[in-house]
C-alpha cells in the first residue's frame, strides 16, 4: 500500500509537472511572439525615422551645399560674391552664421560685427570636424556643439560641406543652424507620441566616443532598445524602444490569466483521466483484495507473487501468521475493536518491514507475508518473531486483559522456483503439521531450556487454552525479574554494560540498515565529590544526571561504569547538536541540599553503522573518543575520520614499535651536553627514535605515551636502557663521554623489585653505574614520591645519578629541592626561552642555580637554541647547557665524526 501511495504521488508529481512545464512552454511562445511583433514594428518606424534624418540633414538643412557650388562657379574673385549669397541665409531665424574657407584659411565669416575677427584663422584652430570634412571630401554634420571661438558660446548643428574641383580640396562652407530648430526638423518627438522613448547619438570620430545628442531620458537604459546606424561620414545611431517595455504590463496581466486558465483546463482534463483511470482500476482490483484490511485475498496475494517470482529479482521469504483463537476473541470483543485491529494490520507490516514486501489475509487472523530480501535461517526466524510481536492483539474480557499471538511458518523461495500456489499451499501445509506435533506443554518446556541455555530472545506467548496462558503469562514475569537483576543497575535502576550489548545488538538484529548514535557521558574528577562532601552527595549527583540523560535518552540509557554512562538515540537529531545539547544539560549546576555543585563532563559520540557494525565495536570507537577527550582538553568529540585516522595511526605505532622492541631494530640517539666549565662535551642523553616507514620518524611523546597506556612502556625502557648503557660501554670513553642520561617513565619504578631490575640490566652491559644517570620528569617524582623513595634510594647508593627532568614545568617550589633524592637538575625549555625577555626568569633562573649549588646538585639548562640564550644561561652559573645551540639528537654513528671533530677545539 505505502508503494501504491509513492507511485500516486509520483503521477501526480509528472502530472503537475507536465502541466506546469506546457503553461511554461506556451507561456514563453507567446511572450516571445509578443515581443517579436513589438520589435518589428519598432524596426519599420526605425527606418522610417533614419531614412527622414538622412534627408533632413543632408538634403534639406543643408544650406551649406548651395554655397559650396556657388564657390566653384564664381572662382577666387574675392568674398563679396560671398557676402551677397550668404545674406538670405542669414537673414533665417535659425541661422547663426555662416563661414567660407579657401584652403585651410578662413576668408569669411558672416555676420562680421561676430566673426570678422576670426578671419585669417588656419583650419586647424577649430574643431576637429573642419579637418575632417578637407579629409573625408564629404559632407560632415557636427551637433549639437559650442565652439570654443564662438564669442556667443551658440550651441549649434555644424553642416561643413567641402569645395571640391577635380577631385581635389579648395575650401569649404560652414553653415551654423540652431540647436533647436535642427532637433524640431527631425521630428523625433513624434516618436515619444507614439510610446517609444529614444536616443539619437553618434560616434566622436576623434576619439571614438559615445556622444549623445538627444534623448527622452538619459538615466534610460537603451541596451535591449533596437538600433539604427548611419553615417555622415561618422557613424550616427538611433535607439528606440517602448517606453513601457518590449513586454508591457498589461501584456504581463493578460499572458498571466491565460496561462492560469490554460493551466486550469490542464489540471482539470488531467483529473478526470485520473478518475477515470482510478475508476476502471478499482473494478479490475475489486476481486483481489481483503475489504477488512485494505490487503490482498488469498487469489491477489497468490497473482502478486507469481508476478514477483517470474520476473527473477532475487530470493522471496514467504511467512504466514495465525491469530489462532481470533474467530472466538473477536466476538467477545465486538466487531468495532476487530474491525480497528483488522484496520491497523496494513500500518504494523509497514512500521516493521523496510524492505519490498506483498501481504495478504486469508480471512479471520491468518495473514501472508512476502518479502523481497535475502535471509538466512537465523534471519527469518528473528523477523517472524519480530513481525508476530507486531501482530500482537490486546483484549480485555471482562476486566481482563489478555493477548493474542500470532504464530508462523516461514520458507525461503528462491527466484524461478515454481508457480505461488504450490509455494502457499506447501507452506500452509508445514505450518499445521507443525501445530499437530507441538502441543503447550512442550513447547513451554522448549522455550525454559533455551532460557537456560542463554538464549535472551525467547518469549513466552499466549495460548487458547486459559491454564497454559496463565503458566505462561507467569514464566514471563519471572524472566522479566531475573533479567532486571541480571540487566538492571540495582542501585539507580538503569540499564548496565550487558544491557546495552542485548539492546544494540537487537537493535541492529532487527534492522541493520536502521542508524543510531551512541553516547557516552563521563564526569570529570568525580572521586572528588565522594572525598569533599559524601558517597550520599555522590549518588545525588549521579541521579540527577540520570534524570537529565533520560529526556532526550529515555530507555535506552546505561550505566557502564561509576560515573560513566552510555546513552542510545533513535531520534534522527543530528549527532553533533545531540551531543551538544547533552554537554549543555549537563553542565549546569546540581543542587543537594544547601549545596550547589557545578559539574564538569565530557560526551563522546559516534553513529551505527558509520563507525561500528557490532556494539562491541561501537563502545571501543566511543571509549577511544572519551580518551581522546581527556587527552587533547575538548569537551565534546564526535568520532569521525580524523579521529579513525589517529587512532590508526596510533595502531600503526604500537605495531612498529613492538616489532622494533621484538626485532631490536628500535633506534636510539644521542644529545651530547656541554660543560661550560671545560667548554667540551662530557654528557650525553639518551633519546627513542621509532621509524614511521616513510622515511621519517613518529613523536617520541606520543610513542612513549602509547607504550604506557598499551603496557609496552617497561619493554621499551629496558631497551633504550640496555642500548645507551652498552653504547656508553663500547663507545663513552672514545668519545670522551663521562655520563649516558636515559629516561625513566613511573611505571618502571613502580614495579616490584624495580631498583635491582635496573641495576640488573645495566649490569648486565659492563658499564660502571656512576656513568648512568637515570632522568625522572618533576611531576611524576613528586606524585610518586612515596613509592620510589626506596627505589631511587637502592639506585643511588650503586652509583647511579638521578636527575629531576623538565624542572620549571610542573611544581617548581625551590623549597623541596633540599629533600628530593636527586642529584641533577634539568631546567625546561620552557623556562630558559623566557630569560631573554623577562627578568623575573632570569632572577628566577639565578634563584635555581643558587639553590641547587647549596644542596650539591648539578644544574643541566635544556633547549638553549640561539647565541643570547647560551649567554645569559651561562652567565647564571649553570654547569650543563643542552639544546640546538650545540648539538641536534643524532644516531650513535653519527655522534662519533661529530664529537671526533669537536675534540681538539671544543665546543
Amino acid at each position: 500500500m505505502k508503494r501504491h501511495s509513492k507511485k500516486r504521488m509520483l503521477l501526480a508529481a509528472g502530472a503537475l509537472a507536465l502541466i506546469l512545464a506546457a503553461v511554461i512552454g506556451s507561456g514563453a511562445l507567446l511572450h516571445n511572439e509578443m515581443v517579436r511583433i513589438r520589435r518589428n514594428a519598432a524596426e519599420n518606424i526605425l527606418f522610417y525615422y533614419t531614412e527622414k534624418i538622412m534627408l533632413q540633414l543632408n538634403g534639406t538643412m543643408n544650406d551649406a551645399d548651395a554655397l559650396a557650388q556657388a564657390a566653384l562657379v564664381t572662382g577666387r574673385g574675392g568674398t563679396d560674391w560671398f557676402s551677397r549669397a550668404a545674406a538670405p541665409l542669414l537673414a533665417r531665424e535659425e541661422v547663426r552664421y555662416v563661414w567660407l574657407f579657401d584652403g585651410d584659411t578662413l576668408a569669411c565669416a558672416l555676420p562680421a560685427e561676430g566673426y570678422g575677427g576670426l578671419v585669417g584663422r588656419d583650419l586647424q584652430g577649430f574643431s576637429y570636424a573642419f579637418t575632417l570634412s578637407k579629409v573625408v571630401k564629404e559632407l560632415i554634420v557636427e551637433g549639437p556643439v559650442t565652439l570654443d571661438c564662438d564669442p556667443a558660446r551658440q550651441e549649434v548643428f555644424l553642416f561643413l560641406q567641402p569645395i571640391v574641383e577635380g577631385g581635389a580640396y579648395r575650401g569649404q562652407v560652414a553653415v551654423a543652424l540652431d540647436r533647436g530648430y535642427v532637433l524640431g526638423q527631425l521630428g523625433l518627438t513624434e516618436l515619444s507620441a507614439q510610446g517609444y522613448d529614444y536616443e539619437l547619438w553618434r560616434v566622436e570620430p576623434q576619439n571614438g566616443a559615445k556622444e549623445v545628442i538627444v534623448t527622452t531620458d538619459p538615466s534610460e537604459d537603451f541596451s535591449q532598445a533596437e538600433k539604427s546606424t548611419f553615417y555622415l561620414p561618422s557613424q550616427w545611431n538611433l535607439s528606440i524602444q517602448p517606453a513601457d517595455g518590449w513586454f508591457s504590463p498589461a501584456q504581463k496581466a493578460g499572458l498571466a490569466v491565460a496561462c492560469t486558465l490554460f493551466a486550469c483546463l490542464l489540471l482539470a482534463l488531467a483529473c478526470l483521466a485520473y478518475r477515470l483511470f482510478l475508476r476502471e482500476r478499482e473494478k479490475a482490483l475489486l476481486d483481489t483484495y481483503d475489504t477488512a484490511t485494505g490487503l490482498y485475498n488469498q487469489k491477489g496475494f497468490t497473482d502478486a507473487l507469481g508476478r514477483w517470482l517470474s520476473r527473477a529479482r532475487g530470493d522471496v521469504v514467504l511467512f504466514y501468521f495465525s491469530l489462532e483463537g481470533f474467530d472466538q476473541a473477536a466476538r467477545l470483543i465486538g466487531p468495532k475493536q476487530e474491525a480497528a485491529f483488522l484496520q491497523s494490520v496494513p500500518a504494523r507490516f509497514r512500521g516493521y518491514i523496510r524492505k519490498p514486501f506483498i501481504a495478504g489475509r486469508l480471512g479471520a487472523g491468518n495473514f501472508l507475508v512476502a518479502v523481497q530480501e535475502a535471509m538466512d535461517r537465523r534471519q527469518r526466524e528473528d523477523f517472524a518473531k519480530g513481525l508476530s510481536l507486531e501482530l500482537l492483539l490486546k483484549v480485555h474480557i471482562h476486566g481482563k486483559k489478555g493477548f493474542l499471538m500470532a504464530r508462523y511458518q516461514c520458507a525461503l523461495c528462491p527466484s524461478g522456483s515454481g508457480h505461488a500456489e504450490d509455494a502457499v499451499a506447501a507452506l500452509l501445509h508445514a505450518y499445521y503439521g507443525k501445530v499437530a506435533e507441538e502441543s503447550p506443554a512442550r513447547m513451554l518446556t522448549e522455550k525454559c531450556n533455551q532460557l537456560i541455555a542463554g538464549d535472551t530472545a525467547v518469549t513466552f506467548d499466549e495460548y487458547t487454552d486459559g491454564e497454559m496462558t496463565e503458566l505462561s503469562k507467569a514464566l514471563n514475569r519471572y524472566r522479566k525479574r531475573v533479567e532486571q537483576l541480571v540487566y538492571r543497575d540495582p542501585v539507580f535502576n538503569v540499564g548496565n554494560r550487558p544491557k546495552y550489548f542485548r539492546d544494540a545488538d537487537m537493535l541492529i538484529s532487527y534492522d541493520a540498515k536502521r542508524r543510531f548514535s551512541l553516547f557516552c557521558v563521563d564526569i570529570c574528577a568525580f572521586s572528588q565529590y565522594n572525598e569533599l562532601f559524601s558517597t550520599d552527595v555522590g549518588d545525588a549527583i549521579l541521579h540527577e544526571v540520570l534524570h537529565r540523560l533520560s529526556r532526550p535518552l529515555g530507555a535506552y540509557l546505561y550505566r557502564i561504569n561509576g560515573d560513566v554512562f552510555l546513552g542510545i538515540s533513535l531520534s534522527g537529531e543530528p549527532t553533533e547538536t545531540l551531543a551538544a545539547r547533552l554537554y549543555q544539560m549537563l553542565i549546569r549546576p546540581v543542587t543537594v541540599g544547601n549545596a550547589t555543585i557545578p559539574l564538569q563532563v565530557r560526551v563522546a559520540a559516534c553513529q551505527y553503522p558509520s563507525h561500528g557494525a557490532t556494539p562491541g565495536a561501537l563502545l571501543d570507537h566511543l571509549q577511544s573518543a572519551i580518551r581522546f577527550s581527556k587527552e587533547s582538553g575538548r569537551n565534546i568529540v564526535l568520532y569521525n575520520e580524523t579521529l579513525d585516522a589517529l587512532l590508526r595511526t596510533e595502531a600503526d605505532i604500537l605495531h612498529r614499535l613492538r616489532d622494533a622492541i621484538g626485532q631490536r631494530t628500535l633506534e636510539v640517539w644521542y644529545q651530547p651536553m656541554v660543560c661550560l666549565r671545560t667548554r667540551r662535551y662530557a654528557a650525553a642523553e639518551a633519546l627513542v627514535r621509532l621509524p614511521d616507514g616513510q622515511g621519517g620518524y613518529f613523536s617520541a611523546g606520543q610513542a612513549i605515551s602509547l607504550a604506557e597506556r598499551n603496557g609496552l612502556v617497561e619493554a621499551l625502557g629496558d631497551y633504550v636502557l640496555h642500548t645507551a648503557c652498552t653504547f656508553m660501554k663500547t663507545q663513552g670513553d672514545a668519545l670522551g663521554l663521562g655520563r649516558i642520561g636515559i629516561n625513566l617513565s613511573v611505571q618502571q619504578l613502580m614495579v616490584g623489585n624495580s631498583a635491582g631490575h635496573l641495576l640488573g640490566l645495566i649490569r648486565e652491559t659492563g658499564v660502571d653505574p656512576r656513568r648512568v644517570t637515570l632522568e625522572i620528569t618533576e611531576s611524576v617524582l613528586i606524585q610518586a614520591i612515596d613509592h620510589t623513595a626506596e627505589t631511587l634510594k637502592l639506585l643511588r647508593q650503586a652509583g647511579i645519578r638521578i636527575a629531576l627532568d623538565d624542572f620549571g614545568v610542573g611544581y617548581s617550589s625551590l623549597n623541596y629541592l633540599s629533600n628530593l633524592p636527586v642529584d641533577i637538575i634539568k631546567i625546561d625549555r620552557s623556562l630558559t626561552k623566557q630569560i631573554l625577555t623577562d627578568e623575573k626568569q632570569r632572577a628566577l633562573l639565578h634563584s635555581i642555580v643558587e639553590m641547587a649549588v647549596i644542596n650539591d646538585l648539578t644544574v643541566v639548562a635544556e633547549g638553549v637554541e640561539t647565541e643570547a640564550e647560551q649567554a645569559l644561561i651561562g652567565a647564571a652559573g649553570v654547569h650543563y647547557i643542552q639544546g640546538y645551540y650545540y648539538a641536534r639528537p643524532m644516531p650513535g654513528a653519527k655522534l662519533r665524526p661529530f664529537l671526533a671533530g669537536k675534540a681538539d677545539g671544543g665546543a
